[in-house]
């Protein structure tokens, strides 16, 4: 990843969330290998996620995002889906993601994309109900 592909992230991921970490190019670059990108015709980034290894059996959907004049065009979904593969693929059993309460259009997202919310906490720094929700990847026997 260029610079300038981790300067768009960065950009995009800090004018479309309410997050309580600024982002930069730098941080973006840290971690190069665990985001999943979508380019528009000429080059730029439109829309993007990080898919982050907690433990062995699980990882971390983090901070899916389009830009505004990219929604409603199956970019979330793909991403998602994209995620979903490669952490079956590197052997997780659960994929989670966090989303802030109220968000309808991402909850409906993840929802209809095999999530289920399974906790919320309550975020000092951003004033806001967090949404645990998880996808198992790997279900149990019936015979267990």
């Amino acid at each position: 990843m260029e610079r300038n592909q981790a300067e768009q992230i960065a950009n995009l991921l800090n004018t479309q969330n309410q997050l309580t970490v600024h982002y930069g190019a730098d941080r973006v670059l840290a971690c190069q290998d665990n985001y999943l990108v979508r380019l528009d015709s000429s080059g730029r980034v439109i829309a993007c996620a990080e898919l982050k290894k907690v433990q062995w059996y699980q990882f971390e959907l983090l901070h899916v995002t389009v830009s505004q004049q990219h929604h409603r065009q199956g970019h979330a979904r793909s991403l998602i889906t994209e995620a979903t593969d490669r952490a079956i693929s590197d052997g997780a059993r659960i994929l989670q993601s966090t989303i802030r309460a109220g968000n309808i259009a991402s909850e409906h997202l993840f929802r209809s994309s095999g999530f289920e919310p399974v906790s919320r906490f309550y975020n000092a720094r951003s004033k806001n109900i967090i949404g645990v929700w998880q996808r198992v990847l790997s279900e149990v026997p019936p015979s267990h």
